[in-house]
C-alpha cells in the first residue's frame, strides 16, 4: 500500500554556485529557498559532464538532463562512452574490434581507416584514430592506410596542416604502421544534402579506385592552397597520397566516425546492398565496420552498438499501478514525453500529459511569470486534489532568462518562485506528496562573465540543488550541517529516479545505476 505521493519540480536551468555579483540568486530575499535548505534534506547533484553522459566539464543540457532524471541510469553520448572503454582498456579487446583484424590476417588484408580528423569533437576524434592504431600495432597489422577528410567548417578554415603535421609526428613517434592514403574535404565526403553525384561519389572514388588529384607532399600542397584567402580546408579537393592505397578485395573498413549523420551518405555508398545513386566498382570479400552505428536497417559489424535504454521510472510506476500527470509548456513537451520516458513517446497507463503554451513565446517579464504562475497553480491543484500519484512539473523559465541574458528580470522571477514555494509548502502540510524540487542543468547562476564583464548566456557545468520536502524528515540544521549540505555534492540527476522509487517503497530495478538520495539524511 502506499501511503506517500510524490510531486517533482523541476526549474530548468537552475544552478548553484558562488554567491557573487554574477548569480542573481545573491539580490534575491530568498526566504523559502533558505528555509527549505535549513530545514529539509538538501544537497547538490552533478548535472554537466560524464554524470550525465556527456564528455568532460561539458554543460549539461534539457535533453541529457531529463534522460538521465527519467532513466535512473546515465546514457553515454558516443564521444565519452568510446573515451571511458579506452581509458578502461576494454577498448582494444572489444570482439568487434579483433574480428576487423582477424580478418586482415586470414586474407592477407589491408585495413583502410575513413574519417573526419579535426579540431572539434562533433564527428570524430584523433583519440579514438590514436587508439585503432594501437590496437591495430598490437595485433601485429603492417598494412594500414588512412583516408582523413579535412574540416573547416566546424573548426578554423586552415587547421588541417598543423593538424595533419601534429598526426604524423605522433604516429612515428609511437611507431604505428600506416600510410597516409588519401585527403579528401567534408564539402565532398559530408555531405549532407543528398548530392550523391556530385560530392559523395567523389569521396567515394577516391578510396575505392584511388580516382583524384594525385599528390606527392600533403604539406607543401596544402600551404600553397593556403596562399588563396578564400579556400577553407572543407572544400580540399580529393588528393590520393599514396598510389596504392585505395581499396582491394579482400581489404577490410573502419570509419571512425561517432557522429552517425554526416558520415550517412558515404557509409551508405558502402554499405547498403541496395544502394542506386551511382554505379559502385565491384570489390570481393570485402570486411566493413564502423564504430558506431550508422545505418538503421543494414546489418553489419558495429564496434559499439547502441546503448539500450531497459526501464524508465514512468513505466515502473505505471506498472504498479500509480496514476501520473505531467505539467509542462510546449517547449518541453519531447523533453517529457521522450526523453524523461526513455526514447519511447507512447503515454503509459495512468500517465496524463498537460502542456500550456510555449513560455519562450513571451514578450514582457509579466507575460512570462503569469504563464508560468499558470503552470504551478494546476499543479497546487493536483496536489490539493490528491488524484495522481506522481506530479512532474518543467517549468522552463528561469532557462528562457538566462539565454536572454536580463539580470534584472532573473531577480524578479526567483523572488516570484521563493514567494510562490511558500505557498505550495502550506498546501504540502494537508497532502501526502513529498515534494522534490531539483533542475536539469546550470544557467541562470551565472549571468555575468566575470572575466570579460559581458553577459553569460549559456548553460554551464555548475552542480544543481536537490531539495526533498518531507514532512517526515523535516529536521533543523546546525551551522555546520547547513554548511557542509550546502557545498556537498551528493550524487547527480541519475539519483533522482531511485529517490522517488525509494519514496514510494518500490524496489529499483537493476538497469539504474543511481541511488537513492534518501540514505544521506
Amino acid at each position: 500500500m502506499i501511503d506517500k505521493k510524490v510531486c517533482l519540480l523541476i526549474l530548468d536551468g537552475l544552478g548553484e554556485k558562488e554567491l557573487n555579483i554574477a548569480n542573481p540568486l545573491r539580490f534575491i530575499k530568498g526566504t523559502n529557498f533558505n528555509f527549505f535548505k535549513k530545514n529539509f534534506p538538501f544537497g547538490l547533484l552533478a548535472a554537466s559532464g560524464i554524470s550525465v553522459g556527456l564528455y568532460h566539464n561539458m554543460p549539461g543540457s534539457c535533453e541529457n538532463g531529463y534522460l538521465t532524471m527519467g532513466t535512473g541510469e546515465v546514457y553515454f553520448e558516443n564521444f565519452p562512452r568510446i573515451n571511458l572503454s579506452i581509458e578502461r582498456g576494454d577498448f582494444f579487446k572489444n570482439p568487434n574490434l579483433i574480428n576487423v583484424f582477424n580478418h586482415c590476417r586470414n586474407f592477407n588484408s589491408r585495413l583502410h581507416l575513413i574519417g573526419l580528423i579535426s579540431e572539434s569533437y562533433t564527428k570524430s576524434s584523433l583519440n579514438h584514430l590514436y587508439a585503432i592504431l594501437e590496437a591495430a600495432k598490437t595485433n601485429n597489422l603492417q598494412n594500414v592506410f588512412l583516408h582523413l577528410f579535412t574540416d573547416g567548417f566546424e573548426a578554423p578554415p586552415k587547421s588541417a596542416l598543423s593538424l595533419l603535421k601534429n598526426l604524423q609526428q605522433y604516429l612515428i613517434d609511437k611507431k604505428y604502421s600506416y600510410h597516409l592514403a588519401s585527403l579528401c574535404g567534408r564539402y565532398y565526403a559530408l555531405d549532407e544534402s543528398g548530392d550523391y553525384a556530385l560530392k559523395t561519389q567523389r569521396a567515394f572514388l577516391l578510396i575505392v579506385t584511388g580516382n583524384g588529384l594525385f599528390v606527392d607532399d600533403p604539406f607543401v600542397f596544402l600551404e600553397q592552397k593556403y596562399q588563396d584567402p578564400t579556400f577553407s580546408d572543407a572544400l580540399l579537393e580529393p588528393i590520393l597520397l599514396n598510389k596504392d592505397g585505395y581499396i582491394k578485395d579482400g581489404d577490410a573498413i573502419l570509419f571512425f566516425h561517432f557522429e552517425n549523420k554526416a558520415i550517412f551518405q558515404l557509409a551508405n555508398a558502402f554499405l547498403n546492398p541496395d544502394f542506386q545513386f551511382f554505379n559502385r566498382p565491384k570489390r570481393n570479400n570485402l570486411y566493413i565496420a564502423s564504430l558506431t552505428k550508422y545505418l538503421e536497417n543494414v546489418d553489419y559489424p558495429v564496434i559499439f552498438e547502441e546503448q539500450k535504454i531497459i526501464s524508465n521510472l514512468s513505466k515502473i510506476l505505471a506498472e504498479h499501478k500509480l496514476s501520473q500527470i505531467k505539467f509542462a509548456d510546449e517547449s518541453k513537451d519531447m523533453i517529457l514525453r521522450y526523453y524523461f520516458n526513455g526514447f519511447i513517446e507512447e503515454e503509459h497507463p495512468g500517465e496524463v500529459f498537460k502542456i500550456f503554451p510555449d513560455l519562450s513565446h513571451a514578450k514582457t517579464l509579466e507575460e512570462l511569470t503569469s504563464k508560468s504562475k499558470e503552470i504551478l497553480d494546476s499543479m497546487v491543484l493536483s496536489i490539493k486534489e490528491g488524484n495522481f500519484d506522481f506530479i512532474l512539473t518543467s517549468i522552463s523559465a528561469l532557462d528562457i532568462i538566462g539565454h536572454s541574458g536580463n539580470f534584472q528580470w532573473a531577480i524578479n522571477f526567483l523572488n516570484f518562485l521563493d514567494e510562490y514555494l511558500g505557498y505550495v509548502y502550506e498546501t504540502l502540510q494537508k497532502s501526502p506528496y513529498v515534494l522534490i524540487i531539483t533542475s536539469d542543468h546550470g544557467n541562470v547562476e551565472k549571468m555575468i562573465d566575470l572575466l570579460t564583464g559581458e553577459k553569460h548566456t549559456v548553460h554551464t557545468d555548475n552542480p544543481v540543488p536537490f531539495y526533498c520536502l518531507d514532512l517526515q524528515r523535516k529536521k533543523e540544521k546546525n551551522k555546520i550541517e547547513l554548511s557542509f549540505y550546502s557545498k556537498k555534492i551528493l550524487g547527480s540527476l541519475v539519483d533522482i529516479a531511485p529517490t522517488i522509487l525509494d519514496i514510494f517503497g518500490i524496489k529499483q530495478p537493476p538497469s539504474f545505476t543511481g541511488r537513492s538520495l534518501l540514505k544521506f539524511f
